[in-house]
């Protein structure tokens, strides 16, 4: 089992806090898979799943959207939202509601959101959300 760490990027900040993320699983002894969400093709094999994307015009981007619509019920499969945004940073809160919908059991309090390029602080709370993410999964 893995984590499975799905995100739709258009600048490389919201890929950047992927990769954060499963840095920090796999510090805590986790497989974990970073993807693209064109790539992404079901929840089968994961023990947790993160779900990030850029806000563009308030909106989750199309790809994770479609990502989202498709996805089954979750029951209980540890999740989170996160994002990276330029204005007004909606997508992550509007993921975290999504994986709430679907019965997800959300992982932490707030999603994690980057103003512009994540930095040191913020790439630190990826790690921490990796970390937590493989935590429930052993």
């Amino acid at each position: 089992m893995k984590v499975g760490v799905i995100y739709e990027s258009t600048r490389g900040r919201t890929k950047a806090m992927a990769e954060a993320i499963c840095e920090g699983a796999k510090s805590a002894g986790a497989e974990c898979e970073v993807i693209d969400a064109k790539d992404f093709t079901g929840t089968t094999g994961f023990c947790a799943l993160a779900i990030g994307s850029s806000t563009r015009m308030k909106q989750i981007l199309p790809t994770v959207k479609r990502v989202l619509s498709e996805l089954p019920d979750l029951k209980g499969l540890p999740a989170a939202g996160y994002g990276s945004y330029g204005w007004s940073g909606e997508a992550p809160d509007d993921i975290t509601s999504k994986l709430m919908a679907l019965n997800a059991t959300i992982v932490i309090e707030q999603p994690i959101k980057a103003k512009d390029y994540p930095g040191e602080s913020v790439l630190e709370e990826c790690r921490n959300l990796g970390i937590t993410l493989a935590e429930k999964c052993s």
